[in-house]
């Protein structure tokens, strides 16, 4: 078994859950961020845009999870760049 394998085994309601848990946090955590003013808060909205797209492959199969995988990574590395040249 790969490693990783055994999480083909659990069920999509898991793996949505903790998207919209993680989706919480964000929009939780870029609001903070706005009302304290940093001069980076808007790079936080990244973060939850990152679920939306986990869930629209979880719940609405509008894209393949690669397409999910690699906008995350895609919107993280934004996110980043963005903070570290704010900071």
């Amino acid at each position: 078994m790969l490693l990783g394998g055994f999480l083909d085994t659990m069920p999509a309601w898991l793996f949505i859950s903790a998207h919209i848990l993680l989706l919480a946090i964000g929009l939780w955590a870029a609001k903070i961020a706005m009302d304290k003013k940093l001069k980076y808060a808007k790079a936080f909205w990244l973060y939850p845009l990152v679920h939306v797209g986990f869930l629209s492959f979880f719940l609405l199969g509008a894209i393949t999870f690669k397409m999910a995988v690699l906008t995350e990574q895609m919107l993280i590395v934004v996110m980043v760049v963005w903070i570290a040249k704010k900071a």
